[in-house]
């Protein structure tokens, strides 16, 4: 039997493209990358402003610096804050967070103790940290940072929630 050269051209076609779609991969730009962060920054925790469970609790806010880095892969994008400089204070704080991007966010969340005297290892007690940043579209971020104190929590105070504004500031390095 004889086919017309076209339908025979047209099988090799279907041929060809069924089978490059099993080899080549094919990008999908299905998500939005976030803003990264990366490099140097200022970290500032507005303590002016800090409450616990709603009532204000202010003590003297605190700057401090941190450095990022970011990675984005398939499975999504994680940013890394080196947290090791606060050892010192808080041995049992974990020497690096990880932020995942969440729709319009970075986010975090783990196990930390909460120091009841700010500078005293000695007074750590069980919580749950919870930090956010959004970025503001001049590469700086703002957020907030909760910390859900269990157990017995703090003498004097009992378990809660401490609740503080965080924003996050590039450092220009010339």
């Amino acid at each position: 039997m004889c086919y017309p050269v076209t339908m025979w051209r047209s099988a090799a076609v279907v041929l060809a493209v069924t089978a490059a779609s099993f080899v080549m991969p094919v990008a999908h730009a299905d998500r939005e990358e976030p803003p990264p962060l990366y490099g140097d920054y200022d970290v500032f925790v507005d303590f002016a402003r800090q409450t616990f469970n709603g009532a204000p609790t202010s003590m003297e806010s605190k700057s401090y610096p941190v450095s990022f880095t970011t990675h984005c892969d398939g499975n999504g994008c994680i940013a890394r804050m080196d947290n090791s400089d606060d050892q010192a204070r808080n041995p049992g704080a974990p020497t690096e967070y990880e932020y995942r991007w969440r729709g319009d966010r970075w986010q975090t969340s783990g196990e930390q103790p909460y120091l009841c005297s700010r500078t005293d290892a000695g007074t750590a007690v069980p919580s749950l940290r919870s930090d956010y940043w959004i970025p503001n579209g001049d590469g700086s971020f703002h957020g907030e940072r909760t910390l859900e104190v269990g157990g017995a929590g703090c003498p004097g105070e009992g378990p809660g929630t401490h609740w503080v504004p965080i924003t996050l500031t590039p450092v220009d390095v010339h």
